[in-house]
C-alpha cells in the first residue's frame, strides 16, 4: 500500500543515497515523459498537490487520497517538498519527506510525478534561500551532516542528481498543465518556450537567466503572459504552486489556479483525466486537507 512506512534505514547514507539514485532513474524513464514534461492520457484520475514544505501530515493525507494502489491510471503530482518550519536546533531534516516521495516514485514509477520547484533546485545547486528562520539551504545541509556524518556528501549528491531529473510540468490530455510557476511577464522575452520539449541543461537551471530557473522562480502571474504560454504549449488551464495562498487557493485571471498544501487551510485538487475543465469547475473540485482523515 502507498501509505506504508519507509522500507529503508533513513539514517544509512548508502540506503538513502541508493533510494534517490533509483528514483532519479525512475524520473528519467517515466512513461509519457518527453523532454522535461510528462504527458498523461485521458483515462484515470489525477490528484494535484500544492507546495508541501515538509508538512508531513498533509502529505500522508494526500497520498492516501490519491489511491495509487488502485491502478496504473491513478496519478499524483507533488511539489516543493522540502524546507519546512520544523527545525531542530536550527537543522532541517526534511530529507526524510523527500525520501518518502522518492520511495513512492520507485514503487509507482508511472504514477507519481514530483515536479521541479525552486526550493529543491536551490538545495541541489547550493543557492541560498534566506527566510526569517535563516538560510534554508544551510539548515538542510546541516541536517544531512548531523545524520550521516562522513556520508552526507553521498546523500547530497544523490539528492542533487534526483532533483535534476525532475520534470518541469505534467500536462493532461484534456489540457490542464501542472507546474510550480510561470515566468513573469517582464522576463518572458528571455524565456525559451521549447524547454518542455527537451531535456534540461545546467544552463537552464542556472539563475538568473536559465529558462527553467525563470519558470520555477516566476512571480507576478499575469493573464497576458499566461495566454502566450497557453498558445505556445497547447494547454487550457494552469494549476501552480509557489505563490502564497492564505485560504489554500488563489486564482490569477481566468486560467491560472494556485494551490497550497502546506498549512491548515491547504487543499488538493482531484481531476478526472477524461474531462476538460473551466477554472470555476477546478475551484469547485478543491478538497480541504483538514477534512481528510488522518492516520
Amino acid at each position: 500500500m502507498s501509505a506504508s512506512p519507509p522500507s529503508i534505514d533513513l539514517r544509512s547514507a548508502e540506503e538513502v543515497g541508493d533510494l534517490f539514485d533509483r528514483a532519479a532513474e525512475a524520473n528519467r524513464a517515466t512513461s509519457g515523459r518527453r523532454g522535461s514534461a510528462v504527458r498523461l492520457g485521458r483515462e484515470g484520475r489525477l490528484v494535484i498537490s500544492g507546495d508541501l514544505h515538509d508538512q508531513r501530515e498533509n502529505l500522508e493525507k494526500i497520498i492516501r487520497f490519491a489511491r495509487l494502489e488502485r491502478g496504473q491510471d491513478h496519478h499524483l503530482v507533488v511539489q516543493e517538498v522540502i524546507h519546512g518550519e520544523h527545525l531542530v536546533n536550527g537543522m532541517d531534516f526534511s530529507y526524510r519527506t523527500l525520501a518518502r516521495i522518492a520511495e513512492l516514485k520507485v514503487r509507482h514509477p508511472g504514477q507519481v510525478h514530483h515536479i521541479l520547484s525552486n526550493h529543491e533546485l536551490s538545495q541541489a545547486r547550493g543557492d541560498s534561500i534566506i527566510k526569517e528562520r535563516g538560510d534554508d539551504i544551510a539548515a538542510f545541509s546541516e541536517g544531512l551532516g548531523y545524520v550521516f556524518g562522513d556520508g552526507a556528501d553521498r546523500v547530497a549528491d544523490a539528492i542533487g542528481n534526483y532533483v535534476r531529473q525532475l520534470p518541469l510540468a505534467v500536462i493532461t490530455g484534456a489540457g490542464v498543465m501542472c507546474a510550480h510557476s510561470l515566468p513573469s511577464a517582464r522576463k518572458l522575452g528571455r524565456f525559451e518556450t521549447d524547454i518542455l520539449e527537451r531535456e534540461l541543461t545546467e544552463a537552464d537551471l542556472t539563475g538568473p537567466e536559465g529558462s527553467a530557473y525563470l519558470m520555477i522562480w516566476g512571480r507576478g502571474l499575469e493573464e497576458t503572459a499566461a495566454r502566450q504560454l497557453r498558445q505556445a504549449w497547447g494547454v487550457k488551464q494552469f494549476v501552480l504552486g509557489h505563490q502564497p495562498a492564505e485560504m489554500g487557493w488563489e486564482e490569477y485571471g481566468s486560467n491560472i489556479l494556485v494551490i497550497n498544501s502546506d498549512h491548515a487551510r491547504g487543499v488538493a485538487l482531484p481531476l478526472d483525466l477524461s474531462r476538460e475543465y473551466q477554472q470555476a469547475e477546478l475551484i469547485d473540485r478543491l478538497v480541504a486537507l483538514a477534512g481528510l482523515p488522518s492516520l
